[in-house]
């Protein structure tokens, strides 16, 4: 009987390794086909592969999301909105086939399940509404039109407030997690906290608000000449950029001080302010942005350039294996790296970030289970701590006995690491014979780092439904093997039972992968007459056929920059 369990061990350790280093043609390597394309601006391309790819009814909505989204960059504002819309509508609505294909998910994975985006990728639907209207407008042959098209650019607007109000209600703000609101209960909870997920402090790194998105609220106000509601939506965003959206996302403190020259801006626009603009734009503006307002006072129009460059994070998927430590009363899990040697040292670096055994509790539990080695030991590792009474309960039904037999696959979503393009950008304004002006752009989000850090907040939630997850389905697996009488047949059955829970244990690695990595922003006071634009961004070249621009227009020219 010893023989046979080694043997059985032994073939499905070898099965387990065949199945991870051979591969088979993924949903992850079909989108990857697709983003390729995109990566080279071949938005067509790219939009049918990415349909053939999403034909599942559980990737419904993020099918509409990613093809609405590359509708937009090919210029189809009409065909996008109406994606787009229906995106929006399933992604409110919680129905019962919803219900079911979670609850189906819990048992199978999450990729069984309909996709259900993150609570930014649900306002950025609205954001791409918004935009798709704005361009719609420019392109309007009444005035009328136009105007249709500017407020129905304004509800889009007031649904991103309404969603990043719900947003703001369900976390923590800025104040809170600088310790300003905090009481000590929950301080000391938070430190607590620390020890069980290597360190970090998911509040951190939680979506709670979007700085960008509400200065865009105030440039959709601007744009139809309502300036005090876009005081108030610019005044939002400035102060989300200076309490910690800057800090949050790496961004540049030209975001906050651009957002605060546009809430001046406002104020001197809309009347009434003019005892507290001269004092806020002392206390708020450098005298870069200072000589910046200054110029608005000498130039009766605008142009706006909004470029949308690069693409967020692919979600990859980490595996990991579940041992059990009994000296210890912990279960241990230990990363199993796949792929090539970049795609192996990214997961190593996310595992060690995220998961690995940093807190002073973890670290004795791996001393306690074998010296000053696996102390160091436990840098590689994660140990989920479960004492004495917790081990007897996993005893009491036989876990023990099957991790002993074989350990568990357990899978987490991961990113690797984005490397944002700072090269400097340049805007280039034709005025005919009256000269040229330049403008270099300022980076006002960064949807790479909204992405990741998504990810970092929830990572610890991850962990343990997976584990659970995998848990259960293995033990029932155990379960049905062990009740064979014939000695032969359970191993062969358990056997098959494993390798079944193995090949079907996966992580949520669906995303809207065509967003853009980065949102760049040129703001540029300007003369009327006749235009012509060029934007230079890492060596590329992007040019606007010559328009006319009239005395207090603003043109809003929207790029997609795949590089």
């Amino acid at each position: 009987m010893n023989i046979c369990k080694k043997d059985f061990r032994s073939a499905y350790l070898a099965l387990l390794s065949v199945l991870f280093l051979s591969g088979c043609a993924t949903y992850n390597q079909d989108i990857s086909d697709g983003r390729d394309l995109a990566k080279q601006g071949q938005w067509h391309e790219a939009e049918e592969v990415i349909n053939d790819t999403l034909d599942s009814s559980q990737d419904h909505l993020l099918r509409l999301l990613e093809i609405g989204a590359l509708a937009q960059y090919q210029g189809d504002y009409e065909r996008s909105n109406q994606l787009l819309e229906q995106a929006e509508r399933l992604s409110d609505t919680f129905l019962e086939e919803s219900i079911s294909s979670r609850s189906w998910a819990l048992l199978a994975n999450p990729m069984q399940g309909d996709f259900q985006p993150t609570g930014f990728e649900r306002v950025y639907i609205n954001f791409f509404k918004s935009l798709n209207y704005l361009a719609l407008a420019e392109q309007a042959t009444s005035r009328q039109q136009r105007q249709s098209l500017l407020d129905a650019a304004l509800v889009e607007s007031r649904r991103i407030d309404l969603k990043l109000n719900e947003i703001a209600a369900l976390n923590p703000s800025y104040d809170d997690i600088d310790g300003a609101n905090k009481t000590f209960l929950s301080k000391a909870v938070d430190w607590l906290s620390g020890f069980y997920t290597g360190g970090i402090n998911s509040d951190d790194y939680v979506y709670r608000d979007d700085a960008w998105a509400r200065y865009m609220e105030g440039l959709q106000y601007e744009v139809s000449g309502e300036y005090d509601d876009a005081r108030i939506a610019y005044q939002a965003s400035a102060n989300l950029y200076d309490k910690g959206y800057t800090k949050q996302y790496n961004l540049p403190k030209d975001a906050g001080q651009r957002a605060w020259l546009d809430t001046i801006r406002m104020m001197k626009k809309a009347g009434g302010w003019q005892s507290e603009y001269p004092s806020l734009a002392k206390e708020k503006l450098n005298k870069k942005y200072q000589a910046l307002l200054a110029d608005y006072d000498k130039k009766p129009a605008e142009i706006i350039v909004l470029e949308e460059q690069g693409f967020v994070p692919e979600r990859k998927e980490l595996n990991l294996m579940l041992y059990a430590s009994p000296q210890s009363y912990s279960l241990v899990l230990e990363p199993l790296y796949t792929g090539t040697h970049q795609d192996a040292n990214n997961a190593s670096r996310w595992f060690s970030m995220v998961y690995a055994d940093q807190g002073l509790l973890n670290l004795f539990a791996n001393y306690q289970a074998g010296g000053a080695w696996s102390t160091f030991a436990g840098v590689f590792t994660k140990r989920i701590i479960l004492g004495n009474a917790g081990w007897r309960s996993l005893r009491s039904v036989g876990i023990d006995k099957m991790l002993n037999e074989a350990p568990v696959r357990i899978a987490v979503p991961y990113y690797d690491p984005v490397v944002l393009d700072n090269t400097q950008t340049k805007l280039t304004t034709s005025l005919g014979a009256s000269g040229a002006a330049k403008e270099q752009s300022v980076r006002m989000t960064s949807l790479a780092d909204i992405t990741m850090q998504v990810q970092l907040s929830q990572a610890s939630r991850d962990i343990y439904e997976t584990l659970l997850r995998e848990l259960l389905r293995n033990y029932l697996a155990y379960k049905v093997s062990s009740e064979v009488q014939d000695e032969t047949a359970s191993l062969l059955l358990g056997l098959v039972g494993k390798i079944a829970v193995l090949a079907s244990a996966s992580s949520e690695t669906r995303n809207w992968s065509t967003l853009p990595a980065q949102v760049r922003l040129t703001r540029h006071a300007a003369e009327t007459g006749l235009q012509s634009l060029n934007y230079q961004a890492n060596g590329k070249n992007f040019t606007l056929d010559p328009f006319e621009l009239n005395k207090n227009q603003i043109k809003v020219w929207n790029i997609r920059n795949p590089n």
